[in-house]
């Protein structure tokens, strides 16, 4: 549960963009209570075959001096809030390494940059970002380094009426309760159609009974251009966090296709929270 986060895990490759990164974390944890960890993985140099254990020790050391100013940028900027940071580096692949990580410290929430430095990462997310989004048993918060202000006051939050939409979408008006934030419920649909409106009407009724009407506005709009209509909401409704209900196939995999992520030129600044939905 996002809300009632107690531990936040934050990988870091040292980048402005993991720096934001943590601010997030530490405006969340400010919130939750939650301690932090600051993870770096080192990966082996597989090019210096006969110095390896040289060449991790010189990594492990100049990683621990960055890890030392973080921790002094975080403790700077949220003085006096008495926010628990702990790092650990770790030797090997980032994706597994950040897997293993969340399952060995019992981490309840991600929160990573999503830069886009060198030519092989995907474009907006960068790889490791977009594969973690995909695969990760916890909700994931991927913050891009354009984000411009740190800030949670308007979220949107996407539903096709999945099966765990609504069990979502009550964590989520649980998590925008801490920020006093409103929270746009968005479904695109290419036509408007009776199956349709029964379902938008019953996501409200439920809505209704569980008392989340507070703050929570509902948007059906008709368009068969999904992303582009998508990313125009959020321009002009001044998003701060896109919320997206991750299933085997969603939205979230089409956003990760270069084709469409093309157009979501939002992605640079606003944050992509990832939360979890059965696997079917």
């Amino acid at each position: 549960m996002i809300s009632t986060a107690k531990h936040i895990l934050i990988p870091t490759d040292f980048s402005a963009c993991s720096r934001k990164a943590m601010f997030y974390a530490g405006a969340i944890a400010e919130k939750t209570g939650a301690k932090m960890t600051l993870l770096h993985v080192i990966e082996p140099p597989f090019n210096f075959p006969t110095n390896v254990e040289g060449v991790i020790d010189f990594l492990s050391e100049n990683a621990e001096q960055h890890l030392d100013r973080m921790e002094q940028e975080m403790a700077e900027k949220f003085s006096g809030k008495n926010i628990k940071v702990k790092r650990q580096l770790r030797i090997g692949k980032p994706i597994s390494q950040i897997i293993e990580a969340i399952g060995d410290l019992k981490i309840d929430l991600l929160v990573m940059g999503s830069g886009t430095e060198g030519e092989n990462r995907k474009l907006f997310f960068g790889s490791v970002s977009a594969d973690i989004m995909l695969s990760a048993p916890i909700p994931v918060l991927a913050v891009p380094e354009h984000a411009t202000h740190l800030s949670f006051d308007h979220f949107l939050f996407t539903t096709n009426f999945r099966i765990d939409d609504f069990k979502n979408l009550k964590e989520t008006a649980n998590f925008a309760k801490l920020f006093g934030a409103d929270i746009h419920l968005l479904h695109i649909a290419k036509e408007k159609d009776l199956e349709t409106e029964i379902k938008f009407r019953g996501i409200k009724d439920l809505a209704k009974e569980e008392k989340l009407l507070s703050k929570l506005n509902f948007e059906l709009l008709i368009d068969e251009d999904t992303i582009g209509t998508m990313s125009k909401f959020i321009d002009s409704n001044k998003i701060s966090l896109l919320i997206l209900n991750r299933y085997k196939k969603s939205l979230l995999e089409n956003l990760l296709d270069e084709n469409h992520t093309k157009k979501m030129r939002i992605y640079s600044k606003v944050p992509v929270l990832v939360m979890i939905g059965k696997k079917k």
